[in-house]
């Protein structure tokens, strides 16, 4: 993985050069000032090239996801994550950490979750509601309740979908209505978290 710093002219190197036959193919991510850490200055890294396997397999994931077209708030928040093992595994990232949110301030975020549930939310969305950071904002929301707000609102999402196919709902129709894009990305999400499909769960339950 290689990391470029701000203002620093991208080339591709020459080991990858070596490995592609002179041909090699870069994905880039360029981040928003407002994902980096609030303090006295910006995180600095010493390298140019890092060897993290697991840094490097959860970059390809949300490349992957991007590619599926995955929700805007989970693809956030996914970036956000890596970026904030980027920084403790190889960066110095000087600054005091901000205080934690308000309750009321996080409460209207969760509100806004709840009453959005089929809304393609961002994170600038939660974080206007809130008056903060994006980063600031996961991290509060977490400690408040327990995991960050894309995967409280997944919990949720599949918590609707239960209760729609139990009642004897089509997946497709409660896919829709639950705000996923179509029903793949549902099946997905029902997978990951209970272990089959949200057309099996249907008929284990009718």
């Amino acid at each position: 993985m290689t990391v470029i710093e701000p203002h620093e002219v991208v080339s591709c190197l020459e080991q990858d050069k070596a490995a592609a036959d002179g041909q090699a193919i870069v994905q880039l991510m360029f981040l928003d000032a407002d994902l980096m850490p609030v303090g006295t200055g910006r995180p600095r890294f010493h390298e140019v090239t890092y060897s993290d396997r697991g840094l490097f397999d959860g970059i390809a994931a949300l490349h992957r996801d991007l590619a599926h077209g995955e929700d805007e708030l989970d693809l956030e928040s996914s970036l956000i994550r890596l970026l904030n093992v980027l920084l403790t595994r190889h960066a110095d990232a000087p600054g005091a950490a901000s205080p934690t949110l308000r309750p009321r301030a996080l409460r209207q975020v969760r509100e806004m979750l709840h009453s959005q549930l089929n809304s393609n939310i961002k994170l600038d969305d939660l974080a206007a509601v809130a008056g903060c950071s994006k980063r600031h904002l996961i991290r509060s929301f977490r400690q408040a309740y327990g995991v960050p707000p894309h995967h409280y609102r997944t919990l949720l999402r599949l918590a609707g979908a239960k209760s729609m196919l139990a009642a004897g709902r089509p997946v497709a129709e409660t896919a829709a209505e639950l705000g996923y894009c179509d029903q793949s990305q549902l099946n997905r999400h029902f997978r990951r978290r209970f272990g089959m499909s949200a057309g099996g769960y249907a008929r284990t339950v009718r």
